[in-house]
C-alpha cells in the first residue's frame, strides 16, 4: 500500500505521461501541490518550450499557496539558460514549505543544485520517493543527457522456432493485433523509428503511431539503406509526412535534402560504422531510437552490443524454413552468448512480449 507521499508522486507520474511523445529532448514531469492532504493544484509539462510541471501546478492552484507541500517526479530547476522560468525560485516566492521528488535532475545545470537553493532558503527537501519509477518514464532522458548516441530499443517479432520473417521475406503478420496495437504505444516514447533496406522493400510500412485507424504522431523516419533506393516507390517518401523521413546512404539523392538525407560511414572492415551512424543522429537531434528491422538491421546491433532496451514479439505459431536472427554468428560455447536480463512480461492473449533492459 502506498504512504500518503508515494500516493502523491504516483499521480505527478501519471500526469507527467499525458505528454508521453511530446517533451523530448525534455523529460516527463508532473507536479502536486498539497495542503491539509488537499490537492490545491497540479500539472505537468505538456512539450519543450512551454511551462514545467512545477509552473503549471502553482498557476492552476490560484491560490495562496504558503505552507503548502509540492511534489514533482523530477528534481525543480534553477538556472536561467533556457526558455522557460525557473522552478526553484518560483517555489520560494510562493512560499511553500516542503518539496517531495522522485529523481534529481542528471543535468548538469541543475543536478542537486535546485534541491540545494530550496534548502538554503528554508524549504525541507525529500528526494528518492518511487525513484525506480520516475526513472522508468524517463530513462530516456537520463541517457540523452549522459550519452553521445540515442538511447537504443530493438524491437522484433517471431514466431516460436525463432523466424522474423518466411524465406521470402513476407512478415506481415506475424503476431496478432493486441501485440501490433502496443507496438504503436511504445513508439510513441521515441523520437525516431529505424528500419534497413530490406524491410522498406518486403513491407512497404508507414511507421506511423495510430490507434486504430487514426494517425496520432509521426516520428522520425529513418532508412538505413546503404545501396540506395527508388524514393518514389514507397511510402515513407511520398505520403503526407515525407519530410518526417531520412535516408542514410552511401548513394546521392536528387530530391532530398540535406535534412533528408545523411552519408553512411564504413569501418576498417568495410561495415557500415553503427557507432558514427548512432553519434551523427545524436547530433540531428534523435535521442532516441526505435530500431524494428529487419533480420540484418537488428543483427547487426545486436552483434555490436548497440542497445539498452529489447522487446520481442512472440506469436504461437511455427514457421519452419525462414529468417533468423544473427544467422551467421558462429558460437560454440554457451559463454559467448548474449546474456540479458528479463524487465517485464505481457500477455496478448496467445502472444507474448518479453522486455529485457540493460542496466544505467
Amino acid at each position: 500500500m502506498l504512504t500518503n507521499d508515494e500516493k502523491y508522486i504516483q499521480r505527478c507520474i501519471d500526469l507527467a505521461l499525458k505528454a508521453k511523445g511530446l517533451t523530448s529532448p525534455n523529460p516527463l514531469v508532473g507536479s502536486v501541490i498539497v495542503k491539509d492532504n488537499k490537492i490545491l493544484g497540479e500539472g505537468y509539462h505538456t512539450k519543450a518550450g512551454e511551462d514545467h510541471a512545477e509552473l503549471a501546478a502553482i498557476k492552476n492552484a490560484n491560490t495562496d499557496l504558503s505552507g503548502a507541500t509540492l511534489y514533482c517526479n523530477l528534481e525543480p530547476c534553477c538556472h536561467t539558460n533556457k526558455r522557460t522560468a525557473p522552478c526553484a525560485q518560483r517555489i520560494i516566492k510562493e512560499g511553500i514549505s516542503k518539496v517531495i521528488i522522485a529523481n534529481l535532475d542528471p543535468n548538469p545545470n541543475v543536478a542537486g543544485s535546485g534541491v540545494k537553493l530550496l534548502q538554503d532558503n528554508g524549504i525541507e527537501v525529500i528526494t528518492g520517493v518511487l525513484s525506480t519509477t520516475g526513472l522508468e518514464i524517463n530513462r530516456h532522458f537520463f541517457h540523452y543527457i549522459k550519452s553521445d548516441i540515442p538511447y537504443i530499443h530493438l524491437k522484433w517479432a517471431q514466431t516460436l522456432d525463432g523466424k522474423v520473417a518466411s524465406h521470402t521475406g513476407d512478415s506481415k503478420w506475424i503476431t496478432n493485433e493486441q501485440a501490433r496495437a502496443h507496438v504503436h504505444a511504445e513508439r510513441l516514447f521515441y523520437d525516431a523509428i529505424m528500419v534497413g533496406a530490406n524491410t522498406l522493400k518486403n513491407d512497404n510500412p508507414k511507421l506511423t503511431i495510430r490507434e486504430g485507424d487514426k494517425v496520432i504522431k509521426c516520428p522520425k523516419r529513418i532508412v538505413l539503406a546503404p545501396s540506395g533506393i527508388q524514393t518514389k516507390d514507397f511510402n515513407l517518401f511520398t505520403d503526407e509526412y515525407k519530410d518526417q523521413t531520412m535516408l542514410i546512404s552511401e548513394i546521392a539523392h536528387d530530391n532530398l535534402d540535406s535534412k533528408q538525407l545523411m552519408q553512411c560511414l564504413r569501418d576498417e572492415n568495410g561495415r557500415i560504422d553503427l557507432n558514427n551512424l548512432l553519434v551523427e543522429l545524436k547530433k540531428r537531434g534523435v535521442n532516441s531510437l526505435y530500431i524494428e528491422g529487419g533480420s540484418k538491421l537488428i543483427s547487426g546491433f545486436l552483434e555490436l552490443g548497440l542497445f539498452h532496451e529489447i522487446s520481442v514479439y512472440i506469436a504461437s505459431r511455427i514457421l519452419g524454413n525462414g529468417l533468423g536472427l544473427l544467422e551467421h554468428r558462429e558460437v560454440n560455447k554457451m559463454s559467448e552468448t548474449i546474456n540479458l536480463d528479463l524487465h517485464k512480461l505481457h500477455q496478448f492473449d496467445d502472444n507474448l512480449m518479453l522486455n529485457y533492459r540493460k542496466s544505467f
